[in-house]
């Protein structure tokens, strides 16, 4: 039976580099002509629990991938986000999304077609059909194992086998709300943001509420300050103070945690769309 990562790496054939050194030649040709220097894909480890399948949200289907090994997940990074090289990913890292993603399969099926239909400028017709982002390219979610933000089960009032279902629910639905956002609002760029309501939609779905003590735990804010080794570091402009950005962060959860009270009955698809339309946090 075929392995999903032998699947995927039709798609995408930076797949097939391992990463290393000296793999910026090969990854260019994999990415614009669709062509690996071997079929080899000994650098994944596979799972049967591996899975692909589409999420409907309010902005359109999207597509998930589940890589269980969690070298699986940071290896896939290093070949799509980081040109094949040798990137360490940080522990908190538990998911990626991906817009337009050149998808060679669907290039090559339109090759197929253009060919057999008498075209005779496959070159001319790549530029163009490559053009058109809708055909060509993928909107791909990225999804690991694990506890969420890499938050010990201790710290969460939930088992540890609860903690790590719960943990992937949460990471779909994180993701899907920075997709319905890039989506239904493109001009917006707000990543702190974004992150909060990416981390209330997450929970809110996948707990039944948003609980504000695990949402400043998985960013490390407190009323005191950062502690080192939340997300928040991940989204602060270089010399921004972490403690007083920390600070700040507290009060914004409080107010999703009373705006999720206060609306307990309604969807929270229509409450991520109102929180998007008048944030809170202008960053």
């Amino acid at each position: 039976m075929e392995k999903l990562i032998e699947q995927l790496a039709e798609r995408y054939p930076q797949l097939y580099i391992r990463p290393g050194e000296d793999t910026e030649e090969a990854y260019r040709i994999a990415v614009t002509t669709g062509e690996a220097p071997e079929s080899d894909l000994s650098h994944f480890i596979g799972s049967e629990e591996d899975w692909l399948r589409v999420e409907q949200t309010p902005a359109g289907p999207v597509e998930m991938v589940f890589l269980k090994q969690r070298q699986d997940f940071e290896t896939f990074i290093r070949c799509i986000s980081y040109r094949c090289t040798l990137k360490e990913i940080m522990p908190s890292v538990g998911a990626e999304t991906y817009f337009n993603l050149r998808n060679w399969q669907k290039i090559r099926a339109h090759q197929e077609e253009y060919l057999k239909s008498g075209g005779e400028d496959w070159q001319e017709e790549l530029l163009r059909f490559d053009a058109d982002k809708e055909k060509s390219r993928d909107t791909l979610i990225l999804l690991s194992y694990g506890p969420y933000s890499a938050l010990n089960w201790q710290k969460t009032p939930y088992s540890e086998e609860e903690w790590l279902r719960i943990s992937l629910d949460i990471r779909r639905f994180h993701e899907c709300a920075h997709v319905v956002c890039r989506r239904i609002f493109p001009e917006q760029k707000l990543p702190l943001w974004d992150e909060l309501t990416a981390d209330f939609t997450g929970l809110r779905i996948a707990t039944g509420r948003y609980d504000g003590s695990l949402a400043s735990a998985f960013l490390g804010v407190t009323p005191e300050g950062y502690v080192s080794g939340g997300r928040l570091s991940h989204y602060l402009e270089p010399g921004e103070d972490a403690d007083q950005a920390a600070k700040e962060l507290c009060g914004i959860i409080d107010q999703l945690e009373e705006c999720s009270e206060k609306n307990a009955g309604k969807d929270t698809w229509s409450l991520l769309l109102d929180l998007a339309r008048e944030p809170l946090l202008r960053r």
